[in-house]
């Protein structure tokens, strides 16, 4: 699959890997007609930044990283014409929160989708770096949990923790999504509701709702990717700390 920033400067145009097919969004939105991949290639970049809450609040130094953020990547050159905006919207069930974002990203034609959690601070060319990776799906680690040393990545063997001498990027089963960029493809592959909670056996416990979307990722052989090297600028809020 080519690269789908359509920009060689910041997004060279490499593969793809994994399966994308074609799927539409029944009420969530529809991409029609359904572009060919040559033809996404080429199109203008448009990054709708995704902002999910159930509080509708913000911590000041999340908003000044992304004010910072748009900014920078506005004034940016780009072989062709590029766009961003930033969608919010708060509510007090999270995979409704993401559904109804995700909708209106495809509504604006995005051809990428920036997942964002009011939870860290990052670099103001963190876009430019995870387009550069030229991924279907790309994201950061950071620290979660200070107590018991979690980190935002996972595998079923446990959580990704820092290694000096990994690899800039590798492949993880899932991550938490405070920084994830999407190409917009990847939706169409994908089974609704992409978000859910479900239940954990009989207990009263269910899990998060990233959970299963990773699954249905996986089930779709699209690598989830970190980007390691980005994840080296990211601060979590919760903990005050870089996460290496």
């Amino acid at each position: 699959m080519e690269a789908f920033c359509g920009n060689t400067a910041v997004c060279p145009r490499q593969k793809h890997e994994g399966e994308m097919g074609t799927k539409g969004l029944e009420k969530m939105g529809k991409r029609f007609p359904q572009p060919d991949v040559s033809d996404l290639a080429w199109e203008t970049l448009k990054v709708a930044v995704i902002v999910p809450s159930c509080s509708g609040l913000w911590p000041a130094k999340f908003g000044e990283s992304l004010s910072n953020m748009v900014a920078y990547f506005q004034g940016s050159h780009f072989e062709g014409d590029h766009e961003i905006k930033v969608f919010s919207f708060c509510g007090k069930v999270m995979p409704e929160i993401r559904h109804h974002l995700i909708g209106e990203s495809i509504a604006w034609g995005a051809t990428h989708v920036l997942m964002l959690q009011p939870e860290i601070t990052f670099p103001v060319d963190s876009i430019h770096q995870l387009l550069a990776r030229g991924r279907a799906i790309i994201g950061v680690n950071y620290l979660t949990n200070i107590i018991k040393n979690d980190y935002a990545a996972y595998r079923k063997s446990g959580t990704v923790q820092p290694d000096p001498k990994g690899p800039e990027i590798e492949e993880v089963d899932g991550v938490v999504p405070g920084m994830v960029l999407f190409a917009m493809p990847v939706f169409d592959v994908l089974e609704i509701p992409f978000f859910i909670h479900k239940q954990i056996s009989d207990t009263p416990g269910f899990t998060e709702d990233h959970i299963e979307f990773w699954k249905q990722v996986k089930k779709n052989k699209i690598p989830c990717m970190i980007d390691h090297k980005l994840s080296l600028g990211i601060k979590s809020l919760h903990h005050g700390e870089l996460w290496h």
